[in-house]
Formats: C-alpha cells, structure tokens, sequence
C-alpha cells in the first residue's frame, strides 16, 4: 500500500514539489473565498474563509507528512532487514567468498525492500564504479538511517584497509541486532506514553464541550440579568476593545475571527467559546509535539499527532456547532 502511494508522490530529486504544489492549491482555495464567496451584503464570508485557512494548513502541511511518514517506513523497513543482511555476509565470507562475492549472493536472496538497494550496490561495481563510490551511493540513498550509515561506512573502511572483512561483519550485525532490539524495546514502551497523551486530549475535549455547553448559557444569562446593575457578573471582556488598537486586544481579534467561522454572535458566549476553543487547538498542538518528541525523538516528526489531535477538535467543534448542539 506505501508504495503504490509513493509512486504518486514527488521523486526525492524534486523535494521542491512537495512545498510549491500544496501552497499554489492552499492559495487558490484563499482567493476563492475572499474573491467568490460572498455573504448577502456582498462583503466575504469570514465564517467560510476560515474553514478555507485551517484546510489550507491542512494541503501545506499533509504532503509533506506523508512524504516523511513515507520515507520513515521504507527506512525502518530496510533497517529491519539489515542485521540479518550482514549475517549472512559473514557466512559467505567463512565459506571463501570475497565481499563482491557474498553481496552478488545477497542480491539473490530476499530482504525485502532492502534486496534492490543491495541489487544497486551489485551493479553500480559491475558497471566499473569503484566498491568505496558504490557503498558511498548506497549510504547517501539511506542517510536518514543514522544505524545503517554508520554500520556501512565501517564496513567501507575494513574493505579499504584490507582488514578482516568477516570479524568486522559479525561485529557489526551483532552491534545492530542489539540496538533493533533496544529500538523494539523503547518503542513498545514510549507507546503507552504517546497513547497517554491522546488520552489526555480527549479528557481535554471533553471538559472544554462540558463547559461551552453547560456554563456559556449561564454566563449569558447572568450577563443579560446583570446587565445596567453593579452586580458581579460574566460579560464580554472584549467589548472594551471595540475600537482600540491596544495590542493587548489582539486576542479579541482572534476571537472574533473564531466566532464569524462558527456563526457565533458577538458576546459572553462568543468570547469564551472562543478562549476555549482556542485552548483546545494549543492543547492539541503541543500536545502532538510532545507525542512526537516521546516515540520518534523528534519534535517534526509530532506534527502528524499535533494535526490529528487539531482536526479532531475543529471537526467536534464544527460539527456540533452546525446541529446546534452547542448553539448560542
């Protein structure tokens, strides 16, 4: 299934692509919404705008997380393949075959989709490519794998060097089947984490539905009873900043864009199912950032979780502010 995605998506050579192609689409969406879409007085609809922004984020980003998912599975599927790849070097060394000899041999055998990449390595010698530039190719091919890097260059220098080729490839397929095992081990850890974190954003959205749904109507109720007294009571707080250019009302601007995408009119309601709403997307951002940084070790790699995490909560949110569930 990954590949007959791949075949769809942008060669390596053209990384350009991937960012090009998504903004010119993201970009036509925007126009169209400003330009075409028009409410009854003529001016753009802000509500449709922006549902049209959060989707254009969406075609920025989701081509590039899927090229990088992508990449990540063939990657990890290579290194899943290796250890039993060098072992198997080492045994047709002891049996007399030279290095050349035992990758040929290799090349016959199945790895999986390692198999071509050694296939590669076998023709690019056959081809005349000195053995050094052909290992060399193979590593700039597989660099994102920083074990498989590593284990191949050393393998290049014992060659080099006229050293002990076998005694090299059975420390190294030990050394690599030692740390896949560590990886296997950390990751059904780490995974318990990553589900702890969805877990939590969804007590999150949870008690941010319960609250828009259960105090916004008594915040304005109590706002209209209280309203022309000195009494304590929850009012819009952005009602002051009607016509300031204070910087410290730019939330309210925000604000108001949020409640124009949903059709929620201006007021207590609008205010604080905005704030939060607001805090639901920042939960899920740093949330799926977090996710990433615990199971890959890499922040980038949590945007997927932070995209996931976000559309889950725009789509509840839109979905049940269409059916009134949490109308105002």
């Amino acid at each position: 299934m990954i590949d007959k995605i791949k075949k769809y998506l942008p060669k390596t050579a053209d990384e350009n692509a991937i960012a090009i192609y998504p903004m010119m689409l993201a970009l036509a969406l925007l126009i169209i919404g400003i330009f075409f879409i028009k409410t009854e007085t003529g001016t753009p609809d802000i509500g449709v705008i922006g549902n049209l922004v959060f989707l254009s984020v969406l075609v920025i980003v989701g081509p590039y997380l899927i090229k990088r998912y992508l990449d990540y599975s063939w990657i990890k599927s290579l290194e899943e393949q290796f250890p039993s790849f060098l072992m198997d070097l080492a045994e047709s060394q002891r049996s007399g075959m030279n290095l050349i000899q035992a990758l040929s041999s290799a090349a016959d055998s199945n790895y999986g989709k390692l198999t071509p990449e050694i296939r590669r390595i076998v023709n690019h010698y056959t081809w005349g490519v000195p053995f050094e530039r052909a290992i060399e190719i193979f590593i700039s091919r597989t660099g994102n794998s920083e074990l498989m890097t590593r284990s191949m260059k050393i393998i290049k220098e014992a060659y080099a060097s006229g050293g002990n080729i076998t005694s090299t490839l059975d420390s190294v397929s030990r050394d690599v089947s030692v740390i896949k095992d560590a990886e296997k081990e950390k990751k059904a850890a780490l995974g318990q984490h990553v589900m702890v974190m969805y877990a939590i954003f969804f007590m999150f959205l949870i008690i941010v539905l319960a609250l828009t749904k259960i105090l916004i109507p008594m915040f304005k109720q109590q706002s209209f009873s209280l309203s022309g007294s000195n009494s304590f009571g929850f009012s819009d707080p952005c009602r002051l900043c009607l016509g300031s250019g204070d910087l410290n009302c730019t939330p309210c601007s925000i604000y108001g864009g949020i409640c124009s995408m949903f059709g929620i009119g201006a007021g207590v309601g609008c205010y604080y199912t905005s704030l939060f709403f607001s805090m639901l997307m920042l939960q899920g951002i740093f949330g799926g950032l977090v996710a990433g940084q615990i199971s890959e070790n890499s922040v980038t790699s949590g945007l997927k979780h932070s995209m996931i995490m976000t559309g889950i909560g725009f789509a509840t949110f839109s979905i049940l502010i269409r059916i009134g569930f949490l109308g105002f």
